[in-house]
């Protein structure tokens, strides 16, 4: 974590003092992008505490650029976690807003509604797969672009996501997930 953060501070400056203009061509419009990365996953369910390495993919984020600093998004961050024996994801939707401070540096914050749910690939009667929910999520994040060209961008991404769900007969689940990540960006 702290080399990532080292990297990140030292790319910041480099770019900051490179960069004479942050006035670019005006970028506008669709935003997409697919994050892959690892990190951190704490989860409480009721009184039982588990730490884990987690995986995260896709971490989906899709909206709009208003202009070459803000972009108003729909964001879908998460972690993955075994729950006897199966794959489950505690994710979320959010609305989230992404601010580019500098021409490659942005900061991204977001709140929705928290998801815990089987992944995909392990659902075989939705009935029974055992779907909750609950708010709030929170995220925020940082990233520096590392690489460019016309509409498409390639970034490294810290992530912290934290919420909770309902579950059945009164119980609860919160997670708290700090992740790093690789992005893929069209815009």
């Amino acid at each position: 974590m702290r080399l990532f953060i080292s990297i990140l501070l030292t790319t910041i400056c480099i770019s900051s003092h490179s960069q004479t203009n942050i006035n670019t061509p005006e970028q506008k419009g669709l935003i997409f992008g697919l994050g892959a990365g690892s990190g951190l996953l704490n989860l409480k369910t009721n009184s039982t505490t588990t730490t884990a390495l987690s995986a995260t993919l896709p971490n989906i984020k899709i909206g709009y650029r208003i202009n070459h600093r803000l972009a108003i998004l729909a964001l879908l961050p998460g972690a993955t976690y075994k729950y006897n024996g199966k794959d489950r994801g505690f994710e979320a939707f959010q609305l989230a807003g992404q601010y580019w401070l500098q021409k490659k540096w942005w900061i991204l914050g977001g709140v929705g509604l928290t998801f815990d749910a089987p992944v995909f690939y392990t659902v075989k009667d939705p009935k029974t797969a055992g779907f909750y929910t609950g708010i709030p999520a929170f995220s925020i994040g940082t990233g520096i672009e590392i690489w460019q060209k016309d509409n498409f961008s390639i970034d490294l991404q810290y992530r912290f996501f934290i919420g909770k769900s309902a579950l059945p007969n009164n119980g609860l689940r919160e997670g708290i997930a700090n992740m790093l990540l690789v992005g893929f960006n069209w815009n």
